[in-house]
């Protein structure tokens, strides 16, 4: 279970438009976006709801400048720190939160939350995008490799963490997995929920026809490398693969939410 030959989310640049277009927007393949934004938004909602996300902090590292995840949970937090490891994408998202240039549209996020709350006044995404806007306090570059993601900057530990499709991508073996989310785990307060998004026998995923590494593992493997990092896992959806994209490779799709319960 180790993949080899691709370029690293985390080391090599990265169209985070192309991603958008391709992976993640309103004319993305229906099964494809389902699986990849439709069934995350709807677990961290189940989970919203079920108490497990709180808080007044949290953080968010997410694949290719993407907000999507944040749409059913962002409201429960005051202070929410964005963390990029690929410096096209943290341009990104500076620009974003200073208002300089277009933003990706999550209109259909915002649709698929409604669908989910039974009811049609959802807030539009440009008032949803201000009001997230508002929330964000600090943008930084993390590497996972490090003991201190953050280095040199220090942060207060938050309430929730969430990491949507990154960690898998920026790992080729298990035993990096379970080093970065022991590293990433740094920032997590005792007692604070981690949602993890990913994928399960994935390979990898292509970016203007370059492929990017995926790490290939089973629940299995996430399971005791979650357990083994002080976490107890709380809930955990799985949905199989329908899409017929060949351009991204999984056997399905993950959404833990696991409670940090000690120190590693």
């Amino acid at each position: 279970m180790e993949t080899t030959c691709c370029k690293s989310y985390d080391t090599d640049d990265v169209d985070a438009q192309f991603i958008y277009d391709n992976y993640f927007c309103a004319a993305t393949d229906n099964d494809l976006r389902y699986e990849l934004v439709d069934f995350p938004i709807k677990v961290i909602w189940k989970c919203v709801k079920l108490g497990f996300i709180k808080g007044d902090r949290l953080i968010d590292l997410s694949v290719g400048s993407s907000l999507y995840q944040l749409v059913p949970c962002y409201k429960g937090f005051k202070d929410i720190t964005i963390l990029e490891v690929n410096n096209g994408c943290i341009d990104d998202m500076e620009k974003w939160v200073k208002g300089e240039a277009n933003s990706y549209d999550w209109a259909h996020a915002i649709d698929f939350l409604a669908e989910l709350e039974g009811c049609s006044d959802v807030s539009s995404w440009k008032d949803m995008e201000n009001d997230l806007r508002s929330r964000v306090t600090c943008i930084s570059k993390c590497d996972f490799s490090l003991k201190n993601p953050t280095e040199p900057n220090v942060l207060e530990q938050v309430d929730c963490i969430i990491n949507l499709y990154v960690l898998g991508t920026c790992c080729k073996t298990i035993d990096d997995y379970s080093l970065k989310l022991n590293n990433m785990s740094t920032l997590l307060k005792l007692g604070g929920s981690l949602i993890l998004v990913g994928g399960f026998h994935a390979s990898y995923y292509t970016v203007n026809d370059e492929k990017f590494n995926i790490l290939d593992f089973e629940k299995e493997d996430l399971l005791r490398i979650l357990e083994d990092g002080g976490y107890r896992v709380e809930h955990i959806e799985v949905t199989e693969k329908k899409s017929s994209a060949d351009f991204i490779t999984y056997d399905s799709v993950f959404v833990v939410c696991a409670v940090k319960v000690r120190e590693c």
